[in-house]
């Protein structure tokens, strides 16, 4: 089966999901968390892109990412994954690669679609029951959404969905904590599911119209067909 070709705009939001290899655990230490959140951090300043939510589990990454004219989506990704790999490699004497060939990136729309997404990397945590509660787990985007003052890894001072949440950032974080409180409607998660998968974007119908002359058709195996003449 052919697969979906990667559309690399700036200015559009996508779901980020990059696996280990064979899916094998790519954080072992916190230093290995700690060091992927750093690199995450070096190289939003070298291409401008917005960080609205992430979720590092022990073999695989969920990032929901804006990225500017500065660099597209796979610039992006693949020089966290580059950066990622050399300390890898290099602190468990080992070689080859860490992080599958390729990453998915489906395109996401700025509207409850998008608080969808954020409700599914931010509770994958507690629906793989490694916590029982959301905020028990270190290495999320959910604490820093939570907290007062504004964070520094992601932007949630240009997250419009959060900000129309409340009239002060205070009735913002609390509507936010009662919304990651519920679970994802069945419906929702298993498009989400397929989505993360497929590559295939998560959209509404209205933003799917509007991006039409941008989404890609599937890329066939092999050759182009011949055409007789």
């Amino acid at each position: 089966m052919g697969r979906l070709a990667r559309i690399n705009y700036p200015n559009l939001v996508y779901h980020v999901i990059n696996r280990g290899n064979n899916r094998d655990v790519v954080f072992v230490e916190d230093e290995d968390f700690l060091h992927y959140l750093n690199t995450i951090q070096r190289f939003k300043k070298k291409y401008g892109f917005k960080l609205f939510a992430y979720c590092l589990m022990s073999n695989h990454v969920h990032m929901l990412i804006k990225p500017s004219e500065k660099g597209s989506i796979s610039k992006i990704m693949q020089s966290i994954t580059v950066a990622h790999t050399r300390y890898y490699n290099f602190k468990y004497k080992r070689c080859g690669h860490v992080w599958q060939g390729r990453f998915n990136s489906p395109l996401v729309s700025m509207d409850g679609h998008f608080l969808n997404v954020m409700m599914y990397i931010e509770q994958n945590p507690v629906r793989a029951r490694m916590v029982q509660n959301i905020e028990d787990y270190v290495y999320s985007s959910y604490k820093l959404y939570i907290r007062k003052n504004e964070p520094v890894l992601i932007d949630r001072h240009y997250n419009e969905i959060f900000n129309k949440l409340g009239e002060t950032i205070g009735e913002c974080i609390y509507n936010y904590k009662k919304i990651m409180a519920k679970e994802i409607e069945k419906k929702q998660l298993d498009a989400l599911r397929y989505s993360s998968i497929k590559g295939t974007p998560y959209v509404s119908e209205k933003f799917k119209d509007q991006i039409a002359h941008l989404l890609p058709r599937k890329r066939g195996r092999g050759r182009p067909r011949k055409v007789g003449i």
